[in-house]
Order: structure tokens, then C-alpha cells, then sequence
């Protein structure tokens, strides 16, 4: 129980965080186009994609335990550990109405509206919950045109998320690189 009570902290405070980052941001109104990211956000969007091909495919298996693992390892590894670890600086430094800060926000608005809506079947009040904190006057008409947002997640489709291209920049080889330079700079702090 206390193992799974801690990975649900962990997809709750990553939820969390990107909540209050998009605090007053309206995608209709800031949105950065999707060739003017920052290289970062676009990697940060495709991965959100292929993970939500994954999901969508465990959903129609009904691998409920393959769901939870991945939306919590992205939530650990890929938001937490490398994606939003790096995004805060620039989050909280930068101008609110920056490119930079826009560029963020616009990756972290998509990664929430998909996240929301992976994770209502599994944890059903918490998605409810961030269903309500996510901007309701900017989010896409549902599939029934000029009803406005749906009114609660379970009445909603997948998010769709945009096709970014390849920037030719080796994600792998980087978050390779951070981890090194992280172990060395541990390393040098505990030796004082």
C-alpha cells in the first residue's frame, strides 16, 4: 500500500505542478505554433504522443497494470526526472508572456489535457479534480461543434496531440549526458 500510495503522490504532484504552470495561460490566446517551439517542448510533445499511442493501444487490451506503469514512469522519468526538472528554470526566470515561458506552457497545456484523460479510468476523482483546474473557455470544442468543453473528463475523447517533426537532436544521448553530469556533480558535493 505504501508503494503505491508514493508512485500516486508522484502523478499527482507532477499533475499538480503543471496546473499551477499553466496558471492564467489560454492556449487560444498563447499558444506558441508548434514549429516555433523550443526544441525541448517539441521532444516533451512527442514523447506525450507516442506514449499516448501506447496507452490508447493498453486501454483496448485492457492492460490497466501496462497504463499505470507508463503514465507513472513518464511522470517520474521523463516529466519529473528530465523534462520539467530542466523546464523550471526557464519557468521561473523568464517574463510570464515570454516566448520561452509560452513555448513551456503550450508542451505542459498538452501534456495535462493528454495526461487527464489517461489517467480518469484509473484514478477517477483526480482526473475529475484536474479536469476542473484546466482552462474550461480554452479547451477544443468536443466532438458535438459549439458545446464548449465537455463537463467532465468521461465525456471527452483522447487530446489530440500535434505532429512535431524530428529536430535531429539525439534525446537520448542528451538525458545520457545530464545523468552523467548529475552522478559527478553528487559526487563533488558530498566531497565537499
Amino acid at each position: 500500500l505504501r508503494r503505491i500510495t508514493d508512485s500516486y503522490r508522484r502523478m499527482r504532484n507532477t499533475v499538480r505542478f503543471l496546473l499551477g504552470n499553466l496558471h492564467e495561460f489560454d492556449p487560444m490566446q498563447h499558444a506558441v505554433p508548434i514549429a516555433g517551439l523550443v526544441a525541448l517542448d517539441r521532444w516533451a510533445i512527442a514523447r506525450t504522443r507516442a506514449l499516448q499511442e501506447a496507452i490508447v493501444a493498453a486501454y483496448r487490451s485492457y492492460a490497466f497494470h501496462l497504463i499505470y506503469q507508463k503514465v507513472h514512469n513518464f511522470c517520474v522519468v521523463d516529466l519529473g526526472g528530465f523534462y520539467l526538472d530542466i523546464l523550471k528554470d526557464r519557468l521561473y526566470t523568464t517574463p510570464q508572456s515570454s516566448h520561452a515561458r509560452r513555448s513551456a506552457q503550450t508542451a505542459m497545456w498538452h501534456i495535462a489535457e493528454s495526461v487527464v484523460r489517461w489517467l480518469a479510468p484509473i484514478v477517477a476523482f483526480t482526473a475529475e479534480e484536474m479536469w476542473g483546474h484546466l482552462s474550461p473557455a480554452a479547451a477544443p470544442a468536443p466532438a458535438a461543434a459549439g458545446q464548449g468543453r465537455a463537463e467532465s473528463v468521461f465525456l471527452s475523447t483522447w487530446h489530440e496531440l500535434p505532429q512535431t517533426g524530428d529536430d535531429g537532436v539525439d534525446w537520448e544521448a542528451l538525458m545520457a549526458l545530464r545523468a552523467d553530469v548529475a552522478r559527478e556533480l553528487e559526487r563533488l558535493r558530498a566531497a565537499g
